[in-house]
């Protein structure tokens, strides 16, 4: 259907079958039919073609074809309809829109959420313009305050005006704290600082938390009673401080206020406020000291870096590969020189952080004899030991059984047809694979010559 009315509301039109009566002439040339006008709610004043009709329910005799209807209900604006008659449309009926009444909504104080028939509408105060006549529950919230709820008939067009004073519930909560200052929270929101009275607290149980810097904070409930003020005083515990306690190089002796801490990176717990003397000793580094001042709970993290007070060892041996201990500790391997010769010297192996004076330092390689030197060692510049041989030790490692008898020597290498050995010091014999019966490793923590 179509309004022919620009500034009408259009509504669905339901059509059932049902008898029909004729009332109105119809129009010259055209045969009339029945059509019973009905409208929900009822007793609508109707006006067809610009001609009053009575009140709906009504049987009238209309012309088939397009018709416009106009239907005013008690306090509703009126509404206009485009139908259409036809032999298979005898009952028609329209629903009106239910009249509307403005309400508006205030309370004592302002602020308070409202809802209606259980939807929330808003906060007052607020106009609803069109709230449809009939029974509604209007229900006001505001925190601090009682609910209030109120069933009203609103019938048009008189508007109406809720505006309940809302009855108080809240009570107050004083808070007092040792120290002064600390922050203090109620549920959940900020309040201020210690000493602090917070007013207008809903009845019931609350959550107060109170914090000071470098203090445990304190957490407990309020019970909150209408008109009445709880008192609640609070003594929070200080913090202990801590001081982590870092050096480069790592593994100082760590001593805070002359008692001795541990070995670095280290931290010192359970701290008063104020200043405290840390003090650093490791061999071979000068001592350090410093005053740390320290806050109520604070975690201080002080980095020291160690001047050495030490020298350094520059060795290199003949052949390489050469363990180097110095006073029994093992500080290096002597690697060789890319491209060397096996017999030639290594390259240089230097070995800093020795304390200042004089150490011993062995060297050995295995099937090699060791060799012993004493040095001493200076603050900042290296000592120069000149490059150290080692005698070979003739130690038979593998063995060859040929036809004829069995040879023991050090293995020296594999080729493609034989097997090198040597026999006797500085005497090598090659022993070609034809002529071999057996071989055998002598030394079992020798690694086996290639293809055994």
């Amino acid at each position: 259907m179509r309004t022919g009315f620009p500034s009408t509301v259009l509504l669905a039109a339901v059509f059932a079958a049902g008898p029909a009566g004729a009332s109105a002439a119809p129009p010259s040339g055209d045969v009339p039919l029945p059509c019973t006008i009905s409208s929900k709610p009822s007793d609508a004043a109707l006006e067809v073609d610009g001609i009053p009709a009575g009140s709906t329910p009504a049987t009238l005799s209309l012309a088939p074809g397009r018709h416009f209807a106009r239907l005013a209900a008690d306090g509703a604006p009126a509404t206009f309809v485009e139908f259409e008659v036809a032999p298979d449309r005898p009952n028609l009926r329209f629903d009106l829109p239910a009249p509307a009444v403005p309400v508006l909504l205030d309370s004592v104080p302002q602020g308070a959420s409202v809802s209606r028939d259980g939807f929330d509408v808003g906060f007052t105060p607020m106009l609803l313009p069109d709230v449809p006549a009939g029974r509604h529950v209007f229900a006001f919230k505001l925190a601090g305050h009682r609910d209030h709820v109120a069933e009203i008939d609103l019938a048009p067009p008189a508007p109406v005006r809720l505006a309940p004073e809302l009855v108080s519930v809240s009570g107050s909560l004083d808070v007092k704290a040792s120290p002064e200052g600390a922050r203090v929270t109620v549920g959940g929101l900020p309040r201020g600082a210690a000493p602090v009275l917070v007013e207008d607290l809903p009845e019931g149980e609350v959550d107060v938390r109170v914090e000071a810097d470098g203090h445990r904070p304190f957490v407990g409930r309020a019970a909150i009673s209408p008109g009445k003020t709880f008192s609640l005083s609070a003594v929070l515990e200080p913090l202990p401080a801590s001081i982590r306690v870092v050096t480069v190089p790592a593994g100082a002796t760590v001593y805070v206020d002359d008692r001795r801490i541990g070995t670095s990176p280290t931290t010192a717990q359970d701290l008063g406020a104020g200043p405290h003397r840390v003090r650093i000793l490791r061999d071979g580094y000068d001592p350090v000291a410093r005053t740390v001042q320290l806050a109520l709970g604070e975690l201080r993290t002080e980095e020291f870096r160690l001047a050495a007070d030490t020298g350094s060892i520059r060795v290199s041996t003949v052949p390489a590969e050469v363990e180097v201990r110095v006073d029994g500790e093992l500080r290096g391997t002597t690697r060789p020189e890319p491209g060397a010769a096996a017999d030639a010297p290594s390259a240089a192996l230097e070995i800093p952080d020795l304390p200042r004076g004089r150490h011993k330092v062995v060297f050995s390689r295995k099937g090699w004899g060791s060799a012993e030197r004493t040095v001493s060692v200076e603050r900042g510049r290296p000592a120069e030991i000149p490059a150290v041989a080692l005698e070979k030790l003739f130690l038979p490692d593998f063995l060859v059984e040929t036809s004829v008898r069995v040879y023991k020597g050090v293995f020296i290498e594999k080729t493609d047809t034989a097997y090198r050995i040597e026999i006797e010091p500085g005497v090598i014999r090659t022993f070609p694979f034809k002529d071999i019966r057996r071989v055998d490793i002598l030394d079992p923590l020798a690694a086996p010559p290639a293809g055994k």
